[in-house]
């Protein structure tokens, strides 16, 4: 692996490693609802999936 190879994956654990429980679900919806629709040649839906999970995570955050 090169410098810089080893430099964005430590940034990106980093990053990851910071992220809030809310975020840190998030970004699991966010990428499952891409891995649901990835073998699909016209994702639809895609979205409507994501709108949904902020939606329900905003709902929870305190105001």
């Amino acid at each position: 692996m090169s410098k810089s190879e080893d430099y964005m994956k430590q940034q990106i654990e980093e990053l990851l490693k910071n992220l809030s429980p809310d975020e840190r679900e998030l970004l699991w919806r966010v990428v499952k609802a891409e891995r649901d629709k990835l073998h699909m040649k016209n994702p639809r839906g895609i979205n409507d999936d994501i709108k949904r999970a902020v939606t329900e995570i905003v709902k929870r955050l305190p105001e």
